[in-house]
């Protein structure tokens, strides 16, 4: 596995984490009891915490990433095996 495919691994894991993470936690600004400006939506986001996100996404997409990385050196996933699994 080469360094280019890591980082693929790597980005692709690390939006798919993102996304999952974006719900989690969320408050809109009328359950969180603060004034909505006129023409402003009810269901915005009080805060939003994206750091945090952005911080948890890395650390999962990098835990994912350090296992996908030992499967492929360690010969445990090979083109032989995908091509069994799928029929190809």
């Amino acid at each position: 596995m080469n360094i280019v495919s890591a980082f693929v691994i790597f980005a692709v894991t690390w939006f798919l984490a993102l996304y999952c993470l974006l719900p989690v936690g969320i408050r809109s600004q009328e359950e969180a009891g603060e004034d909505v400006p006129v023409g402003a939506m009810r269901g915005a986001p009080a805060k939003a915490n994206l750091k945090i996100k952005a911080v948890g996404a890395t650390i999962i997409s990098a835990i994912i990433t350090a296992i996908i990385y030992y499967l492929i050196t360690s010969r445990i996933i090979t083109l032989g095996v995908l091509e069994g699994v799928f029929g190809a």
